[in-house]
C-alpha cells in the first residue's frame, strides 16, 4: 500500500451503497482496488490479494458480514479493517471489537471521519521497521498498582514520571493502562489523539517512529500514551498484544511508567509481570489494607523479592486517630517504604492538571513523591514549580519566588 495514495479492498454486497462509498473513499484519496459482495467471493479475495486496508459493510445477515471480518482478521493480521453500518447495535460494536476491526462507522459517515482513516492508512504504509541492531538495552519497567480506587495510584504515577522526567537523566514514557476509568490524561492535562488500546492492537505502530510520533509530550518532559475513553475499547485488546506494545516501549525509554486498574484483573497481572519494580499503593482504609495484604501475598507467591515490592502509604484525608504507618505494616505484615503526608496541595494540583511535585514541590506530599521517583529513578530530588506568569518550570533553589513579570495578556499567550 503506497504511503501516498492508499489503496482498499471494499466488502458491500449493495452495488448503490457501493458506489457511494467508492465515491466517499475516492474524495478522502483512498483507491478501491477491489470490490466483492460478501460470502465466498470476498473471502477468496482477501486471501489471494491479502490487502492492507479492509472496508466491510455491516448489513443482514449479519453473522455472513461476521465471517468476512473474521476470515479477514486471521488472513492478513496486520490490515487495517475498518467496518461500517447504517444504524449502531451495542451487540454488534461488541462482536466487531473482539474480531479486531481498527475501526467501526455507523449511522451517516463524514468527510473528517474518512479523512482521519486515510491519514492512519497512510502512516501504516509508510511504516518502516527498525532493523534488530537498532534495538537498546531495555529500560526499566515500574508497574504503579492500588487495589482499590481513589487511594493516589494514578496521583503517585503521574509525580513519578513528571519527577523523573524533569530531572533530565533519563527518558519516561507514563502508560495508562487503567482499564475501568483512566485519568492519566486529565492529571497530566494532555489532549489524547491516540490511545493505549488502538496502538497495542495495530503492530505498525511498533516502529521507533510511528511509535514517537503518536505520544504526547507533557510540560516536564515526560512522554504519556492514555487509556480510551470508553471501557468498550478495550475489548479487543489482549493482554499478549499490551505486553508486547510494553517490551517495545522499554526498548526505546529509559524508564516505562505503568498506571494499572484499581482491582486486580488481567491487566494488572500483565503489567506486574514484566515490571522490574512494583509500586504497591495503599490508603489507611481497610478494604484497601486487605486488598493490599492479599496483593503483597499474590506478589511473593510469584516469586518478587521484597527490593523489587515498593509500598507506598497514602494518607488521603486528615482523620484524627486513622491507622499509623506501623498500624499499617501490621495489618499488611510488610513493612512500608515510603509515606505520604495528607497534603490539600494534592487535590488543588490534580484540579489545575499539574503534579504536585511540580505545582507546590516543596509541601510534604510532593517532597514525599520527589523523593520515591529519586529512589527509583537514581538521583536526588531537586524541587522543580511551574512559572505562573509564563506556564513554564523553573528550578527553586532557597527561597526564591518565580518574578511576576509586567506583561499584558498578549505576552502571557505566547
Amino acid at each position: 500500500m503506497s504511503a501516498a495514495a492508499p489503496s482498499a479492498m471494499l466488502i458491500e454486497s449493495d452495488s448503490h451503497v457501493r458506489d457511494l462509498m467508492r465515491a466517499k473513499l475516492a474524495a478522502s484519496g483512498i483507491s478501491v482496488t477491489a470490490e466483492r459482495p460478501h460470502g465466498i467471493a470476498a473471502q477468496q479475495a482477501i486471501q489471494e490479494m491479502q490487502p492492507q486496508l479492509i472496508f466491510v459493510a455491516i448489513e443482514q445477515p449479519i453473522q455472513r458480514a461476521m465471517q468476512v471480518v473474521d476470515f479477514a482478521r486471521a488472513q492478513v493480521p496486520g490490515a487495517m479493517i475498518v467496518a461500517y453500518s447504517g444504524s449502531w447495535s451495542p451487540t454488534v460494536e461488541r462482536r466487531l471489537m473482539q474480531s479486531g476491526v481498527n475501526d467501526f462507522l455507523h449511522g451517516k459517515i463524514s468527510r473528517e471521519q474518512m479523512n482521519n482513516i486515510a491519514e492512519r492508512a497512510r502512516r501504516k504504509g509508510a511504516v518502516v521497521y527498525a532493523p534488530a541492531s537498532d534495538a537498546r538495552d531495555s529500560g526499566r519497567v515500574i508497574a504503579v498498582v492500588g487495589q482499590k480506587g481513589g487511594i493516589g495510584k494514578t496521583t503517585t504515577s503521574t509525580n513519578l514520571a513528571a519527577a523523573i522526567a524533569a530531572e533530565g537523566s533519563n527518558t519516561v514514557l507514563l502508560i495508562d493502562l487503567d482499564t475501568r476509568f483512566g485519568d492519566v490524561a486529565v492529571m497530566m492535562d494532555v489532549k489524547p489523539d491516540y490511545t493505549v488500546s488502538e496502538i497495542a492492537r495495530d503492530a505498525a505502530y511498533l516502529d521507533r517512529d510511528a511509535f514517537r510520533s503518536i505520544l504526547l509530550r507533557h510540560e516536564s518532559g515526560a512522554f504519556v500514551l492514555p487509556a480510551p475513553r470508553d471501557y468498550r475499547s478495550w475489548l479487543n485488546c489482549s493482554t499478549e498484544q499490551l505486553q508486547e506494545m510494553v517490551r517495545f516501549a522499554a526498548g526505546m525509554f529509559d524508564v516505562v511508567i505503568l498506571d494499572t486498574p484499581g482491582t486486580f484483573n488481567d491487566v494488572v497481572g500483565a503489567a506486574t509481570e514484566l515490571a522490574d519494580r512494583v509500586v504497591v499503593v495503599t490508603s489507611t482504609d481497610l478494604t484497601s489494607l486487605k486488598n493490599t495484604s492479599l496483593l503483597i501475598e499474590h506478589l511473593g507467591l510469584k516469586g518478587r523479592s521484597a527490593s523489587e515490592v515498593v509500598v507506598t502509604l497514602i494518607h488521603g484525608h486528615d482523620v484524627a486517630g486513622a491507622p499509623s504507618k506501623a498500624d499499617v505494616e501490621y495489618a499488611i505484615s510488610h513493612p512500608v517504604d515510603y509515606e505520604v503526608p495528607f497534603d490539600r496541595n494534592v487535590r488543588k494540583a490534580s484540579q489545575a492538571g499539574i503534579p504536585v511535585v511540580r505545582y507546590t514541590p516543596r509541601t510534604p506530599a510532593a517532597l514525599a513523591l520527589g523523593q520515591l521517583a529519586g529512589d527509583l529513578g537514581g538521583f536526588t530530588f531537586a524541587p522543580v514549580q511551574m512559572d505562573p506568569v509564563r506556564g513554564r518550570f523553573f528550578k527553586v533553589f532557597g527561597s526564591r519566588k518565580p518574578a511576576v513579570a509586567n506583561s499584558t495578556r498578549e505576552d502571557v499567550a505566547v
